[in-house]
């Protein structure tokens, strides 16, 4: 699994793993929008904006399921709070 570090603030909501290469989900919470950015290894694939933390937390939720009915698991190595839910 790559290394990564979150800036202070931001938080890892989920990390997934396919093969040899990573997903992670990292939410920057703070005035006046949430900013929820989807990297794959180290590379910004995605990032969205959001008005509210909760409106946030759904659309990485919808996105993580997108993404496991396309092969993508929980990494082993690190799993995520939301993946026990």
């Amino acid at each position: 699994m790559t290394t990564f570090t979150v800036d202070p603030g931001a938080r890892v909501l989920w990390c997934l793993r396919r093969r040899a290469s990573d997903v992670r989900c990292v939410a920057f919470v703070g005035p006046p929008v949430v900013e929820v950015h989807v990297l794959q290894e180290r590379d910004l694939v995605l990032k969205e904006l959001f008005p509210t933390e909760s409106a946030a937390l759904g659309w990485a939720h919808e996105y993580r399921e997108r993404l496991k009915l396309q092969g993508w698991r929980d990494s082993p190595d690190q799993r995520s709070p939301s993946s026990a839910a």
